[in-house]
């Protein structure tokens, strides 16, 4: 039910079902009995005071009500005042007639002065608790960018900035944000044991995020059981997740100065959240820039690496085709043995790239087994002779070596690799 023609105070009923004031309803309640306090003070003081001392004493329960409570309690307090002041001690008393022009003049100027006073009071009231919010909110903001000046994890900015929102409402925060794989939303930071989201609350979420306005009890979108308030954290030209709060209470409200500071909260997360979103994609540019040079290199690398051989066979080839006549048997079977050299070289090139392939796809199985190290060596100093011929090559395997476990022909591809670029870059007579 509804109380007042401007629907100032309210019943309400809370989650067990019973229902309770507006808490406002206490500051009139206070401004009433201060009234009466005074009045009483006023009765004792009668006999050493005059009238017009005592009309003052009603002045102290219109500053403090101004002070205390705002323009509402004081100005009760002041029309107030002047009724009791009239009843209890002007002439007649326990009337509120008037019988002498001077008293009545003297109930103007205490009004007029006690209105004044109480706006004047008021005013000083409301610029102070806004330079207290002022206060606050520029302290909360310098912690919250403090703290998360120097993150660059997501999930560590996302759990900073909901323990300082919980921290300024008192209450329980939730963020979600949008799934990139689905048309969902998850929770990925929660304070409290019960930020959980029912349907309806998930579906005015939803809402949110599509029309990036803020939603929640009170502020006529959604009217659930629970208090429930959920803030855009809106980037440049989108909505990048959710805030979902919940006050202590069920059925408290948030007050338009924690709904303020939420909102500047909020618009701070979106800026670093922002950030690291460019940071990440710049990085993610910088890794396909690198990726890209590394796969031009290998294609380059491996062109010249066919080439040499290639050409190798080729002029063996065109050399046994064209001028077989003009060789020797030693001279033909040295153009074979090249052949054949440059041909398993190839091999070995078409065998690495495969198991490259086959590493990065996942596929290569190894075929772990024991192996004696002096066949391995003996193997790959067999398959390298050619290349290590212009090189001295000193051997130095102890007798009593065990055997290992590794795969034969994986363990044969990369000594050969080693040895080969150890031929390749490095002097022609160098050991």
């Amino acid at each position: 039910m509804k109380i007042g023609a401007n629907n100032v105070f309210k019943f309400h009923r809370s989650a067990h079902g019973r229902f309770f004031f507006d808490p406002r309803l206490k500051n009139y309640g206070w401004t009433i009995l201060s009234i009466f306090a005074v009045t009483i003070i006023g009765k004792i003081l009668t006999p050493h005071l005059d009238l017009v001392n005592i009309v003052l004493i009603y002045l102290l329960p219109v500053l403090v009500s101004a002070v205390r409570w705002g323009r509402g309690p004081a100005f009760l307090c002041s029309f107030l005042g002047v009724l009791t002041f009239n009843f209890f001690f002007v002439p007649p008393i326990f009337t509120f007639e008037v019988a002498n022009i001077q008293h009545l003049f003297v109930l103007i100027v205490f009004l007029l002065v006690a209105l004044v006073t109480s706006t004047i009071a008021t005013k000083l009231r409301d610029e102070m608790r806004k330079a207290t919010q002022r206060e606050q909110r520029t302290l909360a903001l310098y912690e919250l960018s403090r703290e998360i000046a120097a993150r660059t994890d997501l999930n560590q900015v996302l759990k900073t900035f909901v323990d300082k929102v919980a921290e300024t409402i008192n209450g329980m925060v939730i963020v979600l944000v949008p799934n990139p794989d689905s048309d969902t939303m998850d929770q990925v930071i929660s304070t409290g044991d019960d930020t959980g989201l029912d349907q309806k609350e998930y579906a005015v979420a939803r809402r949110v995020m599509e029309r990036g306005q803020p939603a929640g009890k009170g502020l006529g979108i959604f009217e659930g059981e629970r208090s429930l308030f959920f803030f855009p954290v809106k980037g440049e030209n989108r909505t990048l997740a959710v805030l979902g709060i919940r006050p202590g209470s069920d059925d408290a409200f948030l007050a338009p100065e924690q709904r303020q500071l939420v909102e500047t909260l909020t618009n701070l997360a979106a800026v670093v959240i922002v950030r690291l979103q460019l940071a990440k994609e710049a990085e993610q540019a910088k890794w396909l820039a690198e990726s890209e040079r590394l796969h031009r290199t290998l294609l380059n690398s491996i062109s010249h690496d066919f080439r040499t051989p290639l050409a190798s066979i080729t002029g063996a080839v065109t050399s046994l085709l064209e001028d077989r006549d003009i060789y020797t048997p030693e001279t033909r079977e040295m153009f074979l043995h090249t052949i054949r050299d440059e041909a398993r070289r190839m091999n070995r090139f078409i065998e690495n790239l495969l198991d490259m392939a086959r590493l990065e796809s996942g596929t290569l199985k190894l075929n772990i087994k024991w192996c004696d190290l002096q066949d391995i060596v003996g193997v790959v100093l067999r398959e390298t002779r050619d290349i290590l011929s212009g090189h001295p090559v000193n051997v130095d395997i102890p007798p009593d070596i065990p055997s290992v476990t590794a795969d034969f022909i994986l363990i044969e591809q990369v000594l050969i690799n080693l040895l080969e670029n150890a031929a390749k870059y490095s002097r022609p007579d160098a050991p």
